[in-house]
């Protein structure tokens, strides 16, 4: 008791209010925290009338999101809520613009709204506003106030989608009493894996209470696989052949200056080969370099936004709009997805479940589900441009290895499915 009083000291004394300073300050120079800070001005007051509204309702479920990734990975757990618990309440709490703007358009939740600040006075106040009869975190963003004061009102809360990354695990040797001060509040933890079970039952000292659910992604992906209305047109156009094209989503320029050029080159040697690239920011500047390097190569291209299915003469399609990526990957038998050469490798899920051959920068460290990729041939980490080179070969001259690659990717995705309903059951015996 005496160690958890002084790390609630340390923290509420000097962690939090150098962080308010840090979030003040950064506010000044970046234009996403600005509009965060800005969003949380009478937070209380419009979360108590947003409330106010709401009709009577039993139990109210509190999910907790940090930023749009994670709001992918909540979806398949709120729609097995509303078929399992359907008189259920659902409040969305953000801590990132990125998730909040996004969300506005969720018919699923009943409220939604940003977290303030974690502040022993702010935690109070949220949680007597809400109300909630139970509370779940979406991965990560754990604030302690939060999770203390969920602890002393004796509201279950539940961690789902829970791991921990190689860089994780190296910070538990020297945070581990903080941590498990932390993690102990938590009713439940639904680890993705058995290894990652093993891994928290080092903070968490509620070892019958560590679930392997899994991870909820797979059913996303597996979801929205099914979705093809935001590309119909161009699978009615007849212009892509899933077994002559690639697609490349959310790649940075770190990775672009690597698969470019062999992807041009598998382009003027092949003629009916086509060529999707979703680059990870739709700015401007990022497109136009894009078109600058095909104009150089006399690479015809065309940007989604002009796309017409009478145009023919082009071989590369240019995405400028976010929010298509995911169905992309139906149009291609094999993929790059981008980050691995820059800040690290991002959703290589969502072209597995599309049966796509899946290849990533040598950065996927931060992906537990590249890495099992690469182990069971369903893709392949790339480490320079002569390895992509080889790849395009096997798409345009050896498609049954191609096919092989894919099947193992989609085998790899519907073993993981089911994680939301098994998190579900739980939360359901949890309100008995």
């Amino acid at each position: 008791m005496m160690m958890f009083y002084i790390l609630f000291v340390l923290y509420n004394g000097i962690f939090i209010p150098l962080f308010y300073s840090a979030i003040r300050i950064a506010a000044i120079f970046n234009p996403k925290v600005r509009l965060g800070l800005s969003g949380r001005r009478m937070l209380f007051a419009t979360l108590a009338e947003k409330l106010n509204r709401l009709p009577a309702a039993k139990p109210r479920i509190w999910i907790h999101i940090s930023s749009l990734g994670e709001f992918e990975q909540a979806k398949p757990v709120i729609r097995s809520i509303r078929t399992e618990i359907p008189d259920a309440q659902i409040v969305l709490s953000f801590f990132s613009p990125s998730g909040f703007i996004p969300a506005q358009k969720y018919a699923a939740a009943d409220l939604i709204t940003y977290l303030p600040l974690d502040s022993w006075r702010q935690a109070r106040k949220f949680i007597q506003l809400v109300k909630p009869r139970l509370h779940l975190i979406i991965r990560h963003d754990i604030w302690p106030n939060l999770q203390w004061r969920l602890q002393r009102e004796k509201i279950p809360s539940f961690l789902v989608d829970a791991s921990l990354t190689p860089r994780s695990l190296r910070a538990l040797r020297c945070s581990r009493i903080f941590l498990k001060s932390i993690y102990s509040t938590f009713t439940e933890i639904h680890v993705t894996d058995a290894d990652n079970g093993a891994h928290f039952r080092r903070i968490f000292p509620h070892e019958q209470k560590i679930y392997v659910s899994g991870d909820t992604r797979f059913d996303q992906v597996c979801e929205r696989a099914l979705e093809s209305g935001k590309i119909d047109s161009l699978q009615k156009s007849g212009f892509f052949r899933r077994d002559a094209c690639f697609v490349a989503g959310s790649t940075w320029p770190s990775d672009e200056k690597v698969i470019l050029a062999p992807l041009i080159d598998a382009l003027k040697a092949h003629s009916d080969f086509n060529l999707i690239i979703a680059p990870h920011e739709t700015t401007e500047e990022h497109l136009l370099s894009i078109e600058t390097l095909l104009r150089d190569h006399r690479i015809p291209w065309v940007r989604l936004s002009s796309f017409d299915a009478r145009i023919k003469n082009f071989q590369v399609l240019l995405i400028d709009r976010i929010g298509l990526l995911a169905n992309l990957y139906a149009l291609g038998k094999m993929a790059y997805v981008g980050g691995g050469f820059g800040p690290g490798v991002h959703n290589v899920l969502e072209p597995a479940a599309h049966t796509c051959a899946v290849l990533f920068g040598p950065r996927h460290l931060n992906s537990l589900e590249a890495m099992a990729l690469d182990k069971r041939g369903g893709g392949e980490a790339i480490t320079a441009a002569e390895q992509l080179r080889h790849q395009l070969v096997l798409l345009l001259e050896h498609p049954q290895r191609v096919e092989e690659m894919g099947r193992k990717a989609r085998e790899m995705v519907e073993e993981n499915v089911g994680a939301s309903q098994r998190i579900v059951e739980r939360i359901k015996m949890e309100l008995q």
